[in-house]
């Protein structure tokens, strides 16, 4: 029996005030994430049945701390099979709402481009197009240097993209680590290098899950400041993906 227990006990079972914050109703904040992930408008402008706004961010910036959602994602990229893995990257607008954080723009994964301020996402997926690993970067940044760190050492895959991966450097650093890159060469090159036209077949499925990634208004446009926080918003909606699949 606990202590509140063992106090409403000796007032006859009546409840006894402890005092300090009430309890947050998980199932509560959560919908309230939901819809913010949906409708993408200010922390301030949820509902008023979800309670008070800085509690819900204030959950969700300790979450996006703990990384509580990309440890739930973990669990469902252990459910993987196949060497084959899809790697590209998305531009994600800005908002002016998230522009200028604390400490520069380039310390939270925003760029400058002719599109104007934004973001770029790399998404590591799986042969059928669910998130496996993920970063933000700078929107002008070059994805193949980030291509390596997506992938988790110790384990030999078929690493499948575009063009924009057409980079010997990045195939010879693949290959030393035991992986087999299969990037399409531009034409404009002298050296054209073959690839398995079926394999390559499937890259199309980590653009679609660019597509389903971007029905949510949240992660369509960051409107987060910090990256950590908005990068937590689409491991949620990874999460939210793996269960519909």
């Amino acid at each position: 029996m606990g202590a509140a227990e063992k106090a409403a006990h000796k007032n006859g079972g009546a409840q006894v005030n402890q005092g300090g914050r009430p309890r947050t109703d998980l199932g509560l904040l959560l919908d309230a994430l939901f819809y913010r992930l949906r409708n993408a408008g200010p922390w301030r402008d949820l509902p008023e049945r979800f309670g008070p706004y800085s509690t819900i961010h204030g959950w969700h910036s300790r979450w996006a701390k703990e990384g509580l959602w990309f440890k739930i994602l973990e669990v469902f990229t252990r459910r993987v099979r196949g060497p084959v893995r899809l790697v590209d990257g998305t531009h994600i607008l800005v908002h002016q709402c998230a522009a200028n954080p604390a400490g520069g723009a380039a310390t939270q994964a925003m760029g400058k481009t002719r599109g104007g301020r934004n973001t770029k996402l790399m998404a590591l997926t799986d042969a059928q197009g669910r998130l496996v690993n993920t970063a933000l970067i700078e929107g002008q940044a070059y994805e193949g240097r980030h291509v390596v760190n997506l992938i988790r050492a110790g384990c030999n895959l078929r690493i499948v993209g575009d063009k924009g991966f057409d980079d010997d450097k990045l195939r010879d650093t693949l290959r030393a680590l035991g992986h087999q890159p299969c990037f399409p060469t531009k034409k404009n090159r002298k050296h054209q290098v073959r690839i398995p036209k079926k394999l390559y077949r499937t890259r199309y499925r980590v653009e679609n899950f660019f597509c389903r990634l971007k029905r949510w208004g949240c992660t369509a446009t960051r409107r987060d400041k910090l990256a950590q926080n908005f990068l937590s918003l689409i491991h949620f909606a990874a999460v939210i993906d793996w269960l519909r699949s």
